[in-house]
């Protein structure tokens, strides 16, 4: 390889260093996600229904320290942020979880962010 050649493998690595990183996209598609998730009462929530399925809000609120009027609170903006859905039996709000529509956001932004830490240690080295 001529110096030439060097010179400009060099300065495309260098452009490739300088990129816009993949993840910063994806986390900004992630904020909703962390914004309502940052309450640790919607935490429990999801949880909650994660590991015991679908339940009412009644039964949600039973199971928690939470007043029914809070669970609602929580349970719509969980809604609204796609990590549960509410279907309508009768006079009861059933409250199920919805992963797919947020884990594979969040399988992406981990691939991204191993994609870059791998290629910023290559820059680096």
């Amino acid at each position: 390889m001529t110096l030439e050649q060097r010179s400009d493998s060099a300065a495309a690595g260098h452009e490739a260093c300088d990129q816009p990183i993949r993840s910063l996209e994806i986390l900004n598609q992630c904020v909703p996600l962390f914004e309502t998730l940052k309450d640790p009462n919607r935490q429990q929530l999801l949880v909650q229904l994660v590991c015991h399925g679908p339940q009412t809000v009644g039964e949600l609120a039973e199971s928690s320290a939470l007043s029914r009027t809070a669970v609602s609170h929580h349970i719509k903006l969980l809604e609204q942020a796609g990590f549960i859905e509410i279907s309508k039996d009768a006079t009861r709000r059933i409250c199920s979880v919805r992963a797919d529509r947020w884990l594979p956001l969040l399988d992406e932004l981990s691939s991204a962010l191993k994609a870059d830490l791998a290629a910023a240690e290559q820059c680096r080295a």
